[in-house]
């Protein structure tokens, strides 16, 4: 089994997503934008450990793609902010669903909201973790036989 940690809208803290990594294993590490700058701080944290990120909407400044597809053990995962596919909009999740359609992923992986989420989407498995710093969320992607499973985890963060 291969186990992904998935991050999204840190906005300057990631108390939650060092404490999640130092006790939680995984083959990777998803941000999903907002902001860059602590991804790359993960990255430079925890070397050891492959760390894939995407820009959001409040990383205009930043060099970094908006989309990226990881490909697990044969399970492509698309991976992205959200905020292009206007996802805290009624057509949102078609949106993302059809941009992981066309790129041949089962899961697509998106934050922006700050609300955590998992469904099924024609077909595309959505998974976004809600908000590392505003709402003490995570998501993790299991993936065994090929088979991709989500959930978002809330960690008690003593308020």
């Amino acid at each position: 089994m291969k186990r992904i940690l998935v991050f999204s809208d840190t906005h300057g803290s990631i108390g939650l997503c060092k404490k999640v990594i130092d006790r939680v294993p995984c083959e990777l590490i998803i941000h999903a934008g907002d902001y860059v700058g602590d991804a790359r701080e993960l990255k430079r944290l925890y070397k050891d450990k492959e760390i894939i990120y995407v820009k959001g909407n409040c990383d205009s400044f930043f060099n970094a793609p908006e989309y990226e597809i990881a490909d697990i053990d044969g399970v492509k995962i698309y991976i992205a902010h959200g905020h292009r596919h206007m996802v805290k909009c009624e057509i949102g999740y078609d949106t993302i669903t059809r941009a992981a359609k066309e790129r041949g992923c089962a899961v697509a992986v998106f934050g922006h909201t700050h609300a955590e989420y998992t469904g099924e989407n024609d077909g595309v498995i959505l998974l976004n973790p809600g908000s590392a710093k505003y709402g003490g969320t995570y998501g993790v992607i299991e993936i065994e036989d090929k088979t991709p499973r989500v959930c978002f985890i809330r960690e008690d963060m003593g308020f």
